[in-house]
């Protein structure tokens, strides 16, 4: 995969965690506190900036309640509205 598309993955699926987010009125603060992860990581992932791992993907299905299966799923809707 070409860093080109490789970045635009990564933006989407950010895109995707501060869109359920803000559906859900919790802060990055409040989502960072759910799934154990540092504010600042919360931020660069909505920004882009860092790839989440599987682990990660858990964590934060788990802090939105719901399955991770869905947050890939909604992800995936994302990007083939791009």
């Amino acid at each position: 995969m070409n860093t080109e598309k490789k970045k635009t993955l990564v933006q989407a699926f950010g895109r995707t965690i501060e869109e359920i987010r803000l559906s859900k009125n919790i802060s990055q603060a409040e989502l960072a506190e759910r799934s154990d992860l540092h504010r600042t990581y919360i931020s660069d992932l909505e920004r882009g900036l860092k790839q989440p791992s599987l682990s990660t993907l858990v964590r934060l299905a788990k802090a939105f309640e719901i399955q991770t299966s869905d947050l890939i799923r909604l992800f995936e809707k994302k990007i083939e509205i791009n």
